[in-house]
């Protein structure tokens, strides 16, 4: 089965949606991903440590913030939005790779919510996953 993370928005508040199965199992070599780590690493040394494939999305929805799609295989695909601002990137990015580990973070501010969904059962989402379980841009 296939799980996806994404944040987005619907109707009147901002919502980041979370499908994962539990946390990836990382390799052996592998620690724990702490909250230190997870904020203190430089997210693309952070994103190629933990085997984590980063794609430019083309949805220009400026209400789509990112997603993290769990293949079958357990391949994470991390699909975040183009032009939009370092910081929003590397704060939307390291909260779904939190929310994916399972890494104690606060929850984002509102109107921002998480939500875990897992296969195709959010019908918002749908597209976007099923392209980039393709291999292709959400």
């Amino acid at each position: 089965m296939q799980h996806s993370t994404g944040a987005h928005s619907r109707a009147d508040h901002r919502t980041s949606t979370v499908s994962t199965s539990p946390a990836p199992t990382l390799g052996a070599s592998s620690q724990r991903i702490t909250p230190d780590r997870l904020m203190d690493t430089p997210l693309p040394v952070l994103i190629n440590e933990l085997g984590v494939t980063l794609i430019d999305s083309d949805i220009t929805d400026a209400e789509f913030f990112g997603a993290v799609v769990q293949r079958g295989t357990g391949e994470l695909l991390l699909t975040m939005p183009r032009n939009r601002s370092e910081l929003e990137h590397d704060t939307v990015a390291r909260y779904l790779l939190a929310q994916v580990f399972d890494v104690p973070v606060p929850r984002m501010p509102a109107p921002i919510v998480t939500t875990r969904v897992s296969g195709d059962s959010d019908p918002d989402m749908g597209e976007a996953l099923r392209r980039v379980r393709e291999g292709g841009a959400a």
